[in-house]
């Protein structure tokens, strides 16, 4: 995990479908949905922090960007898609927040997500 210093507030969220070429290798389409993700000041289950916003819930690691866990309205990231953070100025912002704005006396592991966003679950791997 990176080092707890200062991270962004936000991030943008895409999914795309994770497709292949003709000669089988990893392609990735179109954004079908992306989503400005707000952070929380929380921790995922993944021990990364969280990110919440329209229907997204995401662990992201702000040394590689790297999407950790996600849940999508509640669910799970459906078979074939990928959670990328997006590349370009636009990928995170807002006023940083240091070691203090994330609540580090929890365990990542007895992380009870809100109700209505649902666990951590899935993965991405790749800036868009």
């Amino acid at each position: 995990m990176s080092e707890m210093s200062e991270h962004p507030r936000w991030y943008t969220v895409v999914l795309k479908p994770q497709l292949t070429d003709p000669e089988g290798r990893p392609e990735h389409g179109s954004p079908l949905r992306e989503a400005r993700v707000e952070a929380t000041g929380d921790l995922g289950a993944s021990g990364y922090p969280r990110y919440v916003g329209s229907g997204i819930q995401a662990d992201i690691d702000p040394a590689t960007g790297a999407v950790e866990a996600i849940t999508v309205d509640g669910d799970e990231l459906p078979l074939g898609y990928v959670a990328q953070v997006r590349d370009g100025g636009s990928e995170a912002g807002g006023d940083t927040l240091g070691p203090e704005g994330f609540d580090l006396g929890t365990s990542p592991l007895s992380d009870d997500p809100p109700a209505d966003q649902g666990g951590s679950g899935g993965a991405g791997a790749h800036r868009a």
